[in-house]
């Protein structure tokens, strides 16, 4: 693991806030019913190894498998009636659209999703048995531009990932719902591929008290917001493939997530691919839990056991699980054993 940069020595004018609490509670009424408050769950075992006080929050075990489905389950119930009746188009390497998907079908509203040729094949079939629409593009990149110019052309609502108020303080809900199960919170460290995650949690955990600390974790491969937070500006990144397909790819320099992330994320920092496998291995070892590796970037920080989280409350996501078994076993190296 790499530390990027700390200190949260970068101000943000107040004007910049997407999000507000309100929000956040708007969102949460919406989402009541629909989606889990997954629960805070203390592993005695990560504890004892980073020498903290460690609590895993579970999006793993949340409707669709992550916590992709809060944002989109927000959005959309932000439609207006025509915008319902015409449908919503989103560009995902799989558990955007899942999420979207799967609130688009519980709200009688039409889903199309723009895919990279790579997605995994187990969140295809899940994208298939919710009735969406399947495009397939040669990258990620080329079915979100496709995306936005159907968007445009037909008259449909893009729903991005991370880029937009409502998505972002949907993800939000799971920062109200760490405090309720744990208000002492000292630290929370999150994963961040778009980063409409740690901006949502951020933004809540902040608001609330300012003292608690943001940690985001990035793939060492994607470094976008570390590179950023750097710089103190959007600059161009080089982009390394990663396993990590939730963390990875172009984030274009105008997204509203990264206002929010210079404004309340302390640390940014990145792991590398073979430290996600092995965060994944630890999950299945210690807690019989699947991760795949979007959903394993924050537990591989706490497997460095950092010093500066000694002694301290610790709250980390565990954001996703849907990867295909035989992809499991492989990155795993289970299937030799077997």
């Amino acid at each position: 693991m790499h530390h990027d940069d700390s200190g949260g020595g970068h101000t943000v004018e107040a004007d910049s806030k997407p999000v507000t609490l309100q929000d956040v509670f708007l969102a949460q009424s919406r989402l009541r019913g629909w989606v889990r408050h997954t629960s805070l769950e203390h592993s005695f075992e990560l504890s004892r190894h980073a020498h903290a006080d460690v609590w895993m929050k579970l999006e793993n075990t949340q409707v669709t498998g992550s916590f992709k489905v809060r944002g989109p389950f927000n959005r959309l119930q932000t439609l207006t009636p025509e915008e319902r009746h015409n449908g919503v188009v989103a560009s995902t390497a799989g558990n955007h659209g899942i999420g979207l998907a799967y609130a688009a079908k519980q709200l009688g509203i039409a889903a199309h999703i723009y895919l990279p040729e790579t997605a995994d094949p187990s969140k295809v079939r899940v994208l298939e048995s919710y009735d969406a629409r399947l495009s397939r593009f040669p990258d990620i990149e080329d079915a979100r531009q496709a995306a936005m110019q159907t968007a445009n052309r037909e008259g449909l609502v893009y729903v991005s990932a991370y880029s937009d108020p409502a998505v972002i303080a949907g993800n939000g809900t799971i920062g109200l719902e760490i405090l309720d199960d744990m208000p002492d919170v000292e630290v929370a460290v999150v994963c961040v591929g778009g980063g409409g995650l740690v901006s949502g949690i951020g933004a809540v955990l902040k608001s609330v008290n300012p003292a608690i600390e943001i940690w985001g974790v990035e793939a060492s491969n994607s470094p976008t917001f570390s590179t950023w937070y750097r710089e103190g500006r959007t600059v161009e990144v080089p982009l390394q493939p990663s396993i990590a397909e939730g963390l990875s790819g172009y984030i274009e320099p105008e997204t509203l997530t990264w206002p929010v992330v210079r404004r309340v994320v302390d640390r940014m920092l990145g792991v590398s691919d073979d430290e996600m496998v092995s965060a994944m291995r630890w999950a299945m070892e210690y807690h019989r839990y699947m991760l795949e590796p979007s959903g394993a970037a924050a537990l591989a920080v706490l497997l460095s056991a950092p010093a500066e989280l000694r002694g301290r409350r610790v709250a980390i996501t565990l954001s996703g699980r849907n990867i295909s078994l035989s992809r499991l076993m492989t990155l795993t190296g289970y299937e030799r054993r077997v």
